[in-house]
């Protein structure tokens, strides 16, 4: 049975959340410091979900234990698409600095 992923309302409440940062830290009312700290904890947090789950799949798969839970795999996919959206929002905010590595 092929799960049910929610891409579109996460992609629309991170780009909302991430504007509205985006908009009080460019108004005064939120530090930079604080602006780049929020997303950076967002994307370590996502992507230490993405690991911590694949690598429960990859032992499940390794010791036979099939079939995989699917809730897992859920959680693996949601975080992953958490991940990569983040991910697009850090490009972002470092913009600057990935601008100097293909100089």
């Amino acid at each position: 049975m092929l799960e049910q992923y929610y891409l579109l309302p996460i992609v629309l409440l991170l780009t909302i959340l991430y504007l509205s940062s985006y908009f009080l830290y460019t108004d005064g009312n939120l530090k930079k410091r604080t602006y780049k700290l929020i997303w950076d904890v967002l994307l370590i947090a996502s992507s230490m979900v993405v690991g911590i789950t694949g690598l429960a799949m990859v032992i499940f798969i390794n010791l036979n234990m099939l079939p995989i839970d699917t809730n897992l795999l859920f959680w693996h996919v949601e975080a992953g698409i958490v991940t990569a959206v983040t991910g697009v929002f850090h490009i972002h905010i470092y913009w600057k600095s990935f601008k100097k590595i293909f100089k």
